[in-house]
């Protein structure tokens, strides 16, 4: 029985030898485990942080675009106002020569009139 005993003292050994290797092996990979597990987190906040930054990129250059589309909206329809601005100024030239003839027309009217009374 002593080399009975021996044989299983060894193998009680090598058990425990192998066992402190798995658990040795294990809290390796764990640890590995856990700063891939940090990496993504990382990876993870980047990717938010990218894509926040993306959908603020694309918001700004939507506003842009349509604030350019509403500024050459906005110089059209001053260009249009001004037009009509010159419109109504020249109307209203005119308009003022019709009143001076008519008033004209009428005072050569009563002079005739009065003239011919």
């Amino acid at each position: 029985m002593d080399n009975y005993t021996m044989i299983i003292s060894i193998a009680g050994f090598a058990l425990i030898l192998l066992l402190v290797t798995l658990i040795i092996i294990f809290e390796r990979i764990q640890k590995q485990f856990v700063k891939d597990y940090e990496q993504l987190l990382i990876l993870k906040d980047w990717y938010e942080k990218v894509s926040e930054e993306a959908n603020r990129s694309y918001i700004i250059d939507s506003v842009e675009k349509r604030g350019h589309e509403v500024i050459n909206q906005l110089d059209k329809l001053n260009s249009n106002f001004i037009e009509i601005q010159e419109k109504q100024k020249k109307l209203q030239e005119e308009q003022q020569k019709l009143h001076s003839n008519l008033l004209e027309e009428h005072k050569l009217l009563n002079e005739y009139f009065e003239n011919y009374s």
